[in-house]
């Protein structure tokens, strides 16, 4: 099993604040040193991975169980528009494993797609239309690779204004006070990269490669590009088209009115065997840097350590209705001529899978590896916790004062001292029990499909 330890900013923040709250926890001489805390929340979300394959009987060859907690509330938008945070989550790139984390600030596919079609080899036997391309090659890279620094500042500044949250989404953010000189610096390197792709382009129209020029063609055809819906981001530049099957807000109507959707249901016990991720389409997964186990107090989110060590824990979640919906890349994107290329031809220093002298086009390190095409998404979770009794003592103090319960990716608004929300405690089961009240969908998964693979 590929098992990929990732030390994120996240977890290491998680469990230094842990360390204060709970001195003792990770003490030399106490076992929840921060590696276990790591392994332990590991453990609940393979569990939660197994649970979803098997409860809503979906395929491990394109599930990806995501996090954090993803709100699906776009609304809908003019013909020829689209909401920043739309814009974000289609495009965004997968993380390369079973479990992962989405961030609207990741890379987007149609410039992994853009780079790939950037590396094709440029057949010629005209040795100066061939030192032409090489020259105009070298300029783009040198363009894009101004633009990318700026692109990762831009992300960075996002990260320590926000926190890593999503929220806003990195795009909205660019339109905002905080985002907008990075923005004004994004547009005129990209811009410059343009100018540089035109030059580099027209060069292509005498070349001899099958279906390259068309594929540059249409991935630059602003046809196919739309404009973001938000008014803070009139002035920003077309982003390549993504559509989806059903808007949030048709979707959410047709499940109140009781005609969208499926109902279902999933459980898992802390006792049981691990999932075995050599069965999904990533082959292992990578540290989850978000704790799965968490509790609303007094407006602050705190780990939930009873529930994740209790060995008699069980926990069932059901769902008022579940649905997938699909994503797909507007006609930019020319999955043909992808599949041609699986085997180049690429220029001198890439390769399809990597090699020692070579960059990966495909694979897990490759350019292009992984493209989202669609997402699970939900609405009104419950949930049913049985612990030990123990862990039930432990816990209902705080229970009693929450204002809201993670588990995994699901956020569930209400409270367990809130005699509105219905939410309730029972010491003679052992159990908490409670619904959402929130009126909103939620996405808790994605649909992958892998390019080319090996």
């Amino acid at each position: 099993m590929r098992k990929v330890l990732i030390n994120t900013p996240e977890l290491e923040k998680a469990a230094r604040e842990y360390e204060n709250i709970h001195p003792i926890a990770l003490s030399s001489e106490h076992p929840l040193t921060t590696a276990k805390l790591a392994d332990v929340n590991d453990k609940s979300w393979n569990h939660l991975y197994g649970a979803m394959v098997d409860g809503l009987n979906i395929s491990p060859n394109n599930f990806q169980l995501i996090y954090p907690f993803t709100t699906w509330d776009w609304k809908v938008v003019s013909l020829g528009y689209t909401s920043a945070a739309q814009w974000d989550f289609c495009s965004a790139v997968p993380q390369f494993s079973a479990t992962g984390q989405y961030t609207s600030a990741g890379t987007a596919f149609n410039d992994t797609y853009g780079q790939m079609l950037n590396v094709v080899s440029a057949a010629t036997t005209d040795p100066k239309l061939k030192a032409d391309i090489e020259q105009a090659r070298n300029m783009l890279q040198l363009a894009a690779n101004n633009h990318d620094t700026i692109y990762r500042q831009a992300t960075d500044a996002y990260k320590t204004e926000t926190g890593g949250t999503n929220t806003p989404p990195f795009t909205e953010w660019l339109g905002s006070t905080g985002g907008r000189s990075w923005q004004a610096q994004l547009d005129s390197a990209w811009q410059n990269v343009q100018s540089q792709q035109n030059v580099y382009n027209q060069l292509l129209s005498e070349t001899t490669t099958p279906g390259l020029k068309d594929a540059q063609d249409r991935n630059g055809n602003k046809d196919y590009y739309t404009k973001l819906e938000d008014p803070a981001l009139s002035a920003f530049p077309l982003v390549p088209g993504y559509s989806l099957s059903m808007d949030a807000t048709t979707w959410l109507n047709k499940v109140q009115s009781g005609t969208g959707g499926s109902s279902g249901s999933i459980g898992f016990s802390n006792s049981q065997s691990q999932y075995d991720y050599k069965k999904t389409w990533a082959g292992g997964s990578a540290s989850v840097g978000t704790f799965f186990w968490s509790v609303n107090v007094g407006g602050s989110w705190e780990r939930v350590d009873e529930f994740a060590s209790d060995s008699s824990l069980k926990v069932d979640v059901s769902f008022k209705a579940w649905d997938q919906i699909s994503i797909q890349a507007a006609p930019w994107y020319n999955g043909g001529f992808v599949k041609s290329v699986q085997n180049g031809p690429f220029i001198r220093g890439f390769s399809p899978y990597g090699d020692s002298g070579s960059k990966a086009v495909w694979g897990p390190d490759g350019i292009m590896s992984v493209q989202k095409v669609g997402m699970l998404v939900c609405y009104k979770p419950s949930f049913t916790i049985t612990v030990s009794q123990s862990t039930f003592q432990a816990f209902s103090e705080r229970w009693e004062v929450s204002a809201g319960l993670r588990i995994g990716p699901f956020s569930f608004s209400g409270g367990g001292g809130s005699s509105s929300s219905g939410w309730k405690a029972d010491s003679a089961t052992k159990t908490f029990t409670g619904e959402s009240t929130a009126e909103t969908a939620l996405i808790m998964g994605a649909s992958i499909n892998l390019i080319n693979p090996k």
